[in-house]
């Protein structure tokens, strides 16, 4: 039974580590869509660029005034969950015709929604604009139709400062979704998220050891304590560690407490009538 307990409280460990490889992608449109309609509900084998660019790639994508792909770095689907459900993006998300969901997509080695933004841009004649919170409100004239990357902060740190900067980031959004239906017929929004480390990399400034067997630089790191400048814990380790700690130790002490409890069923109690004085006398 010890065992069986700990099995089952090391499978939600295990379901979050499953989970840690993979972004969210949420699409959404003003008016009813072929394509999100079209979409399976289960695209978990697709990793984010694929999902993005296969919505973005048929013909009538080119009928919506303007297209948003919002593109966060660390964003998981637990900072979406954790919106209120009366926040703006909620309430958009609840009234939109057409909307699909994926909680836990792969993510993609190497994100090019900028490269799909462009070619979209290319391809129905459209603005393309790269924006981000820092720059203010957008500005997009009414004339013409728009393809609008909007490149969001990075999402880090603790749960409570996440839940907290995602509410910032989720008035922001509404609000500029908002005034984007109030000046166009219609409008498709992709959010999603992409690797945090490649946006990290992307700070830094190029170096001439930066090769496929270069060694790392630890001079780049975050200033702190050997656990900022190495990855001690790996997800193979801290599994392996669980199921050591959590199924094999209790196992085994299960096993020696009931080895431990044995008593022996020879009795060694002399039989009755019996004399050892006269045994011996005679």
């Amino acid at each position: 039974m010890a065992g069986r307990a700990a099995i089952l409280a090391l499978f939600p460990v295990v379901g979050v580590l499953g989970y840690s490889d993979t972004v969210p992608v949420v699409a959404w449109s003003s008016k009813s869509s072929s394509v999100l309609n079209s979409l399976s509900p289960d695209l978990r084998y697709e990793d984010s660029v694929s999902i993005v660019g296969g919505i973005l790639s048929p013909k009538d994508i080119c009928s919506f005034d303007t297209v948003l792909v919002i593109d966060q770095p660390g964003l998981r689907s637990s900072d979406l969950r954790g919106l209120p459900t009366t926040s703006g993006l909620s309430s958009i998300l609840n009234s939109a015709p057409s909307s699909r969901q994926y909680p836990h997509v792969k993510r993609s080695a190497s994100s090019s929604f900028q490269d799909i933004a462009e070619s979209l841009a290319r391809r129905c004649g459209s603005t393309l604009a790269n924006v981000s919170p820092a720059d203010g409100p957008l500005d997009l004239a009414e004339s013409s139709k728009h393809i609008v990357c909007v490149n969001m902060p990075a999402m880090e740190g603790s749960p409570k400062f996440r839940k907290a900067a995602m509410l910032g980031y989720d008035q922001y959004l509404s609000s500029e979704i908002e005034k984007i239906d109030a000046a166009f017929t219609s409008h498709l929004v992709l959010y999603t998220g992409s690797p945090l480390e490649q946006h990290r990399r992307q700070l830094l400034p190029p170096s001439e050891f930066d090769s496929t067997f270069a060694p790392p630089d630890n001079s780049t790191l975050s200033d702190g304590g050997i656990f900022k400048r190495y990855q001690l814990f790996s997800t193979p380790l801290l599994v392996a560690l669980l199921v050591v700690f959590f199924v094999i130790v209790p196992i085994i002490m299960l096993a020696v407490s009931a080895l431990a409890s044995l008593q022996s069923s020879v009795r060694l109690d002399a039989p009755k009538g019996y004399h050892a004085q006269e045994r011996k006398t005679q």
